[in-house]
């Protein structure tokens, strides 16, 4: 999608907006499905996939929609994204994701006490991660595998971060291909975002068991942070696993520059080409 021309400060806010709108969507319903049991893993998936929809078509008129450093760094490196905005962006993008678990904090907080206590948890304790679950991820998801030594050994590091560099790579193949204004199969701006967050549908769908799927350094980061800020201690930093924080940036980031690479090494040259063409975007949307 074409960025419309704007200040970086214009930029920045729409990246802090749309990022806010895509974790407070998503990690509310992650939210409620902790608190309330009220969603499944699809209903979970669905809504990560409409907050996706939602934050693109609000935020990405002014900044393209990143919303995840993952496809700012992909840009960066493919599609000509000014290197100079890859900071601003970025902390914009971790600030919103932090925001909006701030925000679900207070929204939730009469919930957090009695669900710790219902799950046999304290707060910063082994097995908090529980209820920390709701602001950033775990390898394997707690709520679905478990906490025990026995369920850590199902997923180990490295297929940790193998699922989420695999992923992300292909949200930024599907993103690539969807608004590839020289392929005649791209369904062009006003309806990439949709199919965009299809495509977080299904990652969350497929991937939400392993890893809790974040593909996106800023929406597990962000939230981390706060949750640290608020007592979860050695869960959130450097996590149960000793790794999940600096998991969770790099294999997504691995996983874009990777997108990248494959979109365009493989797939783009043998586009057909569409009947007018123009410049290649420099911008796109993601969770």
């Amino acid at each position: 999608m074409k960025t419309l021309k704007g200040s970086l400060m214009g930029e920045c806010l729409a990246e802090f907006v749309g990022t806010f709108i895509l974790i407070l969507v998503g990690d509310g319903a992650v939210a409620v499905a902790v608190f309330t049991n009220a969603y499944d893993l699809t209903g979970v998936a669905l809504m990560w996939g409409f907050g996706v929809l939602l934050a693109v078509y609000i935020s990405g008129g002014v900044s393209g929609a990143h919303l995840n450093p993952a496809v700012t760094a992909c840009f960066a490196v493919f599609r000509k994204f000014p290197g100079w905005k890859v900071v601003p962006f970025v902390l914009s993008q971790v600030l919103g994701a932090f925001t909006a678990a701030l925000t679900l904090f207070f929204c939730w907080h009469g919930f957090w006490a009695p669900t710790a206590s219902k799950l046999g948890v304290s707060v910063g304790q082994p097995g908090s991660q529980k209820l920390m679950m709701v602001f950033s991820c775990f390898y394997p998801n707690p709520g679905i595998v478990g906490v025990t030594p026995q369920d850590f050994a199902k997923v180990t590091a490295g297929t940790a971060f193998l699922v989420e560099a695999v992923l992300t790579m292909f949200l930024l193949l599907s993103i690539l291909a969807l608004i590839d204004s020289r392929s005649v199969q791209a369904p062009g701006s006003n309806t990439a975002a949709m199919f965009i967050g299809l495509t977080v549908a299904a990652i969350v769908g497929i991937g939400a068991p392993l890893t809790m799927d974040a593909v996106n350094p800023a929406r597990d980061f962000g939230p981390r942070l706060f949750a640290y800020l608020i007592g979860y201690g050695s869960i959130a930093f450097p996590g149960p696993r000793g790794n999940e924080w600096w998991i969770y940036i790099l294999a997504p980031l691995v996983g874009g520059i990777a997108g990248g690479l494959v979109y365009d090494g493989l797939i783009r040259p043998f586009l057909i080409p569409a009947p007018q063409q123009s410049p290649a975007d420099t911008s796109t949307e993601a969770s």
